[in-house]
């Protein structure tokens, strides 16, 4: 081979080589951001779920009757005395 041929030869095999290693490079990058989007998925599911346990809990300790039993018991509270009332 001529050196004239040798330059564009060597030329293209390096943008190949280069253009081969950008590929594998992006399926690197898309193979970590499928894990990540994934791990994230699972955590936003269980953050769902905490999230519904905890209003159901918020709904069942603020519940009327809970709350009139608790007055009641703790804190001796009860139904006001017709003289504790102000009519506007």
């Amino acid at each position: 081979m001529s050196t004239p041929v040798l330059k564009p030869l060597l030329l293209m095999l390096l943008v190949a080589g280069l253009l081969a290693a950008g590929q594998i490079w992006l399926s690197h990058l898309r193979y970590e951001l499928s894990l990540e989007t994934q791990k994230l998925n699972a955590e936003k599911q269980d953050a769902l779920g905490q999230s519904s346990k905890l209003r159901l809990e918020l709904a069942s300790l603020t519940r009327p009757e809970r709350l009139r039993q608790l007055a009641q018991q703790k804190l001796g509270m009860g139904p006001p005395n017709p003289s504790q009332v102000v009519n506007p």
